[in-house]
């Protein structure tokens, strides 16, 4: 119980010392998105997808049946594979960064390597 006590203790304090710091200003980061319509199924888009973004040195975060994300220190990816009807997929590639530059940079390079 004792343990517990003091676990709260230090949560309620650094809960307290959080809302009294300065807020940090920061711009959202852009989003940049491109899309198109493959014949493959979404099996085969994932299997796709986490080489290419593996390929420009982004980390895997996220992995589940429809998407794969990926972030670096300067920006986050994420495939998106909707099937349509038969082995006909929507294939969306989203980036985020700070950088507008290196943010359209990346979209291409996964494009590419898509």
């Amino acid at each position: 119980m004792a343990l517990m006590t003091y676990w709260l203790t230090v949560l309620a304090s650094g809960l307290g010392l959080a809302a009294t710091a300065p807020g940090v200003q920061a711009g959202p980061p852009g989003m940049y998105y491109a899309w198109q319509v493959l014949a493959i199924d979404t099996a085969q888009c994932l299997d796709l997808a986490q080489p290419a973004l593996l390929s420009q040195g982004l980390e895997p975060v996220q992995n589940d049946a429809t998407s794969v994300a990926g972030r670096s220190e300067a920006a986050t990816a994420m495939f998106v594979c909707i099937e349509n009807p038969a082995e006909v997929t929507t294939v969306m590639v989203v980036v985020a960064s700070d950088n507008d530059e290196a943010a359209l940079a990346l979209q291409e390079a996964l494009k590419l390597a898509f």
